[in-house]
């Protein structure tokens, strides 16, 4: 992926995380229309998002799932290119209410000040790894 990232990366990853808080949807303005998102393969449904329509579907199945869902972004910072987000995923299951409660971290490729790539990783050591570095 090119180097698209934005000068304020960190604060348009903040203002993504908010957005999805406020309304349990993704912010499609801050992804690229041709989104790329490679959901981790140890999770339960794990596939990879293309584009809105995806993303959207997404959304819907975890409005269906979570009576409660935050997701809040622990730390931001920079490799080779990306943007890096420890992500903690905290969530109440309708139904059983069983809480979810979770870290994760997601890499972020940039298009155009867009988010065209997240892939998630279970930890940051996996993460960077995936970027060539190590932690």
């Amino acid at each position: 992926m090119p180097d698209g990232r934005p000068t304020d990366a960190e604060a348009k990853v903040r203002v993504y995380f908010e957005r999805f808080n406020e309304t349990r949807e993704s912010p499609l303005e801050a992804l690229d229309p041709e989104i790329d998102w490679h959901i981790r393969a140890d999770l339960p449904d794990p596939r990879t998002l293309r584009g809105y329509e995806d993303v959207r579907r997404r959304d819907a199945d975890w409005k269906q799932a979570f009576g409660d869902l935050h997701l809040e972004p622990i730390e931001v910072s920079e490799a080779s290119g990306r943007t890096v987000v420890l992500v903690h995923f905290h969530g109440r299951l309708k139904g059983s209410g069983d809480i979810v409660d979770m870290h994760e971290v997601w890499v972020l490729s940039w298009r155009d000040d867009r988010i065209i790539q997240i892939r998630e990783y279970k930890n940051k050591a996996e993460a960077l790894k995936a970027v060539g570095l190590e932690e």
